[in-house]
């Protein structure tokens, strides 16, 4: 385990794990140093830590040597190799053990931040102190007087707006997602699911600057900018390693959303995430799946699991005819093939 730098109490702690993707890491780093170099707010406050998680690439070589030119004043940085791939829960948490910001921020190593997304995210939590007194109140739920969680609005490469979070999972808001109920025209958009398309009126892009009042409030957030407020993680602990990948982010937010903590976005806040380009691989996709049954056997009744089991096939039935028989893209009909068959 390699280590370089020193911390003091900071302000935001910033949290990259790596594997494999020296280029997209570095250009994820440069982006947060641009930033931070130019904020008051940030700058000398800041640390960023890396969590190498076993990368056979020059990864390692190429990021220490990018981070020994940043200056310690500025910016305070820290890489720890493992030994081999723990996934993304488990890289996180040791990133976490080795914060001490009143902010943790998880970035996926695939993003770009743009203009001033840091700033605006910590300036929302700043201007967002936490209320007690009213986070219990039925009638105050609106409000956000507990926020824990804020993530930044996800953007694709060529800047079109990249839909995520949702519902919490459901047996209702499984099949809205699962049979596409929630995309039909004008119902569509009053129903719960588990993932929002982009489709919906609640999570259409918000311009301007007005990052201090316009948080859309999720009931999860994705953990590809998932900044989080350090009482949270006091409260409710890390996220949960037995998910290697896919899913953590809905698990850890069930828990913070069920001990009274808000989460939102920040749709001033623009974050480029290269990783939509994936968004059709196998591994996501069954881990999307895996993902599910897993959170179901943890948090909700067990007599649940038949009726899931039978939402979840009958969406991988459903995505295995439109790409395979009406859009014709056979490569990814045969992730729900491999689904239907390795799953169910």
């Amino acid at each position: 385990m390699a280590e370089l730098g020193g911390f003091n109490s900071m302000l935001l702690s910033i949290i990259i794990v790596s594997y494999n993707t020296a280029q997209l890491t570095l250009q994820t780093i440069e982006s947060v140093w641009t930033e931070v170099e130019g904020s008051s707010l940030l700058a000398g406050k800041t640390e960023i830590i890396i969590i190498d998680n076993n990368s056979k690439d020059d990864s390692v070589s190429k990021i220490r040597r990018f981070l020994k030119r940043i200056p310690a004043k500025r910016i305070k940085s820290k890489i720890i190799q493992n030994p081999n791939n723990q996934g993304f829960s488990a890289a996180n948490n040791l990133g976490i053990d080795h914060t001490s910001g009143d902010y943790i921020l998880l970035l996926n190593s695939d993003t770009l931040l743009q203009a001033k997304a840091l700033t605006k995210m910590v300036n929302v939590f700043l201007h967002h102190p936490i209320q007690d007194s009213t986070a219990t109140i039925i009638s105050q739920s609106g409000k956000l007087d507990r926020l824990g969680i804020l993530s930044a609005q996800l953007l694709n490469k060529d800047l079109s707006l990249q839909p995520q979070g949702g519902n919490l999972p459901s047996l209702f808001s499984l099949t809205c997602h699962m049979l596409m109920l929630d995309d039909l025209p004008v119902i569509g958009k009053f129903l719960p699911s588990t993932q929002h398309t982009g489709l919906r009126s609640d999570t259409i892009d918000v311009t301007g600057d007005s990052h201090l009042r316009s948080v859309i409030q999720q009931e999860w957030v994705g953990g590809t900018t998932m900044m989080i407020r350090r009482q949270v993680i006091d409260e409710i602990g890390k996220l949960d390693q037995a998910i290697f990948m896919y899913g953590e982010d809905i698990e850890f937010c069930w828990r913070a959303l069920h001990h009274q903590w808000d989460i939102g976005i920040c749709p001033t806040a623009k974050v480029i995430h290269f990783g939509s380009a994936s968004s059709s691989s196998a591994n996501a996709i069954k881990g999307e799946f895996k993902g599910y049954l897993y959170i179901w056997s943890k948090h909700q009744p067990l007599w649940q699991i038949f009726w899931v089991r039978m939402i979840l096939k009958s969406g991988a039935y459903l995505r295995k005819f439109i790409f395979g028989t009406i859009m014709k893209q056979t490569e990814r009909a045969k992730v729900y093939t491999t689904i239907l068959s390795e799953l169910f």
